[in-house]
């Protein structure tokens, strides 16, 4: 299976992690998002990795284009 970018694992529980831009960082005052996927499933987690990684994107592109305020990545 290829490796996901946003997919890590710890004691056995995968996690969604991405590292936030330096442009976006100052406006929504966090350098990274981690979120616990809840699964030792590596099938389960990477779908959920990547659902959450359009998510994000998602809301980075929306920030870039000033549609949204900063508090929204939480």
């Amino acid at each position: 299976m290829a490796k996901i970018a946003y997919l890590i694992r710890r004691k056995n529980i995968f996690y969604f992690h991405l590292v936030v831009p330096v442009e976006f960082r100052s406006s929504l005052k966090v350098r990274e998002v981690t979120r616990s996927l809840k699964t030792e499933n590596r099938a389960e987690a990477s779908f959920q990795a990547l659902k959450l990684a359009v998510y994000f994107k998602a809301v980075l592109h929306d920030l870039k284009l000033g549609k949204l305020s900063g508090s929204s990545l939480n």
